[in-house]
């Protein structure tokens, strides 16, 4: 591996610097909370911080996790067999490089791709990280309890196995949970650790099938839950997380937000976990 991870630029790193500044000021305002408490849901930022840094990078992962949140990230893997993070298949939206796809590129050629001067010049040589960069800083950096999201979009028999491995190896097994593969990974996955979570996309039609076969562990609910949902997924020992990710005004619904709050949902997976953590912050008792 070429880079660590704290190898991000200078420059994105000033930013970075900037942002938690603002953090810091406001820990010393009184009533202010500097993390979750661990009975409050937690937001989980889509893609990492995307709205602020560029998406799926160290400089949108760490500062989640100076800020308490946990986030989701999409995972893939190179040619010569890494795991690393990026949402579309081809590396052109999100990086100085063409329209090839991630997986006809070595980790090598990866790891040169700029990553971050597409979102703002600050981030100029941010480089796509690796899983076990991301995972490192999770265990470096977080701040009580978090929630990482493993979205998986594309893994190889042998990356199924490093997958376990890596989140074996920075104890994330409680932290940490994978979603989006198919049901002969989810069952390869469990085989290879028991102990490593598998969460789904769950809609209200499905939610009773889901519950009878008793085979996840979190339960990333498409609908907003009422208190008996969540009340009943908490007494099979389940995580319940709501997914309110994507863009636009509906996805900022306040009161939807305050409603799955009330619910108490363990963590919801949102495009603005700022300004959703602000409104949970005013709907506290």
């Amino acid at each position: 591996m070429t880079k660590s991870v704290n190898s991000v630029n200078w420059a994105a790193g000033r930013q970075l610097a900037i942002m938690l500044t603002c953090v810091a000021s406001l820990a010393a305002i009184p009533g202010y909370v500097s993390h979750v408490q661990a009975a409050a849901p937690i937001p989980v930022a889509h893609r990492g911080l995307l709205r602020h840094a560029p998406e799926n990078t160290l400089p949108a992962f760490a500062a989640c996790l100076e800020l308490g949140m946990g986030f989701e990230l999409d995972i893939r893997t190179t040619q010569d067999g890494h795991l690393v993070i990026l949402h579309d298949d081809s590396v052109e939206r999100t990086t100085n490089g063409s329209s090839r796809s991630i997986r006809d590129l070595t980790l090598n050629e990866v790891l040169q791709l700029d990553a971050g001067s597409w979102f703002d010049p600050a981030f100029t040589g941010v480089h796509v990280p690796t899983l076990e960069e991301t995972l490192a800083l999770v265990k470096a950096r977080k701040r009580g309890p978090t929630i990482i999201a493993l979205n998986v979009k594309q893994l190889t028999p042998a990356g199924e196995t490093k997958l376990v491995s890596l989140v074996e190896k920075y104890g994330l097994l409680d932290e940490s949970f994978a979603f989006d593969q198919n049901a002969e990974i989810s069952q390869r996955l469990k085989k290879l650790n028991p102990k490593f979570r598998i969460g789904q996309n769950v809609n209200r039609q499905s939610l009773d099938d889901r519950i009878q076969e008793d085979f996840l562990d979190v339960f990333l609910l498409t609908f907003a839950p009422t208190r008996e949902d969540v009340e009943r997924l908490h007494q099979r020992k389940k995580q319940v997380l709501f997914n309110y990710a994507g863009a636009g005004e509906a996805r900022r619904n306040t009161d939807t937000w305050q409603r799955v709050y009330a619910a108490q949902i363990d963590g919801m997976l949102t495009d603005y976990p700022l300004e959703c953590r602000a409104v949970w912050r005013m709907t506290q008792p």
